[in-house]
């Protein structure tokens, strides 16, 4: 107030030295001048009274308002950056029937062409020939995937955005946990490969000159085994998402690229921490899965059974436990760092196939689908109370991205409409979808925003 009153007083100081209220030497020639300059300077006076006074109630409006909202915020109302028009805005890398696809600003481009995806039905095996797990670089410019055959290795690649200028960087990348990670600087891409029977080297590749690197390696135990009849549950694995057939590797790099949280046996169980400077791997936790970094690298959660945990990232130490409504499958930091989404998935029903249709077609019986209803949740740590956000019809979600009160989730369909096809005897390749939905956290309404997008990765615009 101090500035509003200094504000406030220099006009009229200001006016008191005015030449007004001094001696003036009149004319007496004409009394016409004196009441002419009189009149003029009166005008003035007001005119600079007038300023004075809305000035001091913009800065006090400005002063009321700065009050009430200390931290500026995005308007719920307004439309957010994420969509517009219904479009998405930014880049968003994914897979199609087994090719690489780009969605630039709402407008789609197909960067690979040559898979060659299976003949016949999903439950004939493998494609010859298939691309998965883009990741587009943190500057927008380059999309690193991987390029699969029927070996036992994967090849590392990487190209510009639009898909040109094609590069094979490594053809050693593991099997079993076919993931990348970018660095901070786009330049390095890490990734594990195989160093032997339960052994991961951990390697990054120079994106310019090719250049290999090793940081270590750890241990990979266990049998990754498993199986399920319900297609969901294998389009819900290539999503990195638990299902009952099992859980999911992990392979995270740290925002500031000092250490990598990985699995430690090949059902997902267990975390370990490798120190990418000193290289040493230490166990963080025997039971916890699905890790998931804060932006700051100071704190991992974890899922331990039906619990959310805290581990600290510098001393490995578990912080709290979190105890929550639902079984969580899938973990995502908001930027504030006090704040977790997760997702569960429950069953709401089976459909089941008549035991003959099941032997002659699937040559399995018996054999079901599972009908899931799939929740999206909010966990303020301060408070520690789970909050249901949405409920989505689908086999399992995937939060990936939140802004401005807006969500990106992964959705996986249920399998009912490959049940319809083949019980309609109608023999149609079809696997369960995959959609890209944003979630308006301010009025929980939900919005579809990508279609058939399998694997995304999503950069803002």
């Amino acid at each position: 107030m101090e500035n509003q009153t200094i504000i406030g007083e220099q006009p009229t100081q200001q006016i008191g030295q005015n030449p007004v209220n001094q001696p003036v030497q009149i004319s007496q020639k004409s009394k016409l001048n004196y009441w002419m300059i009189a009149t003029i300077v009166l005008l003035i006076v007001v005119v600079i009274i007038s300023v004075v006074f809305v000035s001091m109630l913009k800065v006090n409006k400005s002063s009321q308002v700065g009050s009430n909202n200390p931290t500026p915020t995005t308007s719920l109302n307004s439309e957010s950056s994420l969509l517009t028009n219904g479009q998405l805005n930014g880049k968003l890398a994914f897979i199609r029937e087994d090719n690489l696809w780009l969605l630039n600003n709402g407008v789609e481009k197909q960067l690979t062409t040559d898979a060659i995806p299976t003949e016949i039905p999903y439950w004939t095996g493998l494609p010859k020939l298939w691309y998965s797990n883009p990741q587009i670089s943190p500057d927008g410019t380059k999309i690193t995937y991987l390029k699969n055959t029927n070996t036992d290795a994967r090849t590392l690649v990487v190209s510009d955005i639009d898909g040109k200028n094609v590069k094979q960087l490594a053809n050693d990348a593991e099997w079993t946990m076919p993931i990348v990670q970018w660095s901070n600087d786009s330049q390095q891409i890490y990734y594990p490969s195989s160093g032997g029977t339960g052994t991961i080297i951990v390697k990054s590749a120079n994106v310019v000159t090719g250049q290999k690197q090793k940081y270590g390696q750890f241990a990979m135990g266990g049998d990754c085994g498993g199986g399920s009849s319900d297609p969901a549950d294998h389009v819900s694995l290539g999503e990195n998402i638990p299902s009952v057939v099992g859980g999911v590797q992990i392979f995270s790099l740290s925002p500031q690229n000092n250490f990598i949280v990985h699995t430690i046996l090949c059902t997902g169980s267990g975390l370990g921490i490798l120190d990418l400077s000193t290289k040493q791997d230490k166990k963080l936790d025997d039971k916890a899965m699905i890790a998931a970094i804060s932006l700051d690298g100071s704190s991992i959660a974890a899922i331990s059974g039906s619990s959310i945990v805290i581990f600290d990232t510098t001393t490995g130490k578990l912080q709290k436990t979190y105890p929550v409504s639902e079984n969580p499958l899938v973990l995502l930091w908001d930027a504030d760092g006090k704040t977790i989404y997760y997702s569960s998935s429950k069953l709401l029903k089976n459909i089941d196939f008549d035991d003959k249709l099941a032997l002659d077609i699937l040559d399995s019986s018996p054999t079901s689908y599972r009908v899931n209803t799939s929740t999206l949740w909010r966990l303020p740590l301060d408070s520690g109370k789970n909050e249901k956000i949405v409920d989505f019809e689908a086999h399992s979600i995937k939060p990936i991205f939140v802004a401005n009160q807006k969500i990106l989730v992964i959705v996986v369909e249920n399998a009912t409409a490959l049940f319809e096809y083949i019980t309609k005897d109608n023999m149609v390749k079809y696997f369960p979808k995959v959609k890209l939905s944003e979630v308006d956290l301010s009025n929980l309404s939900s919005t579809t925003v990508g279609d058939r997008v399998q694997q995304s990765s999503f950069l803002p615009q």
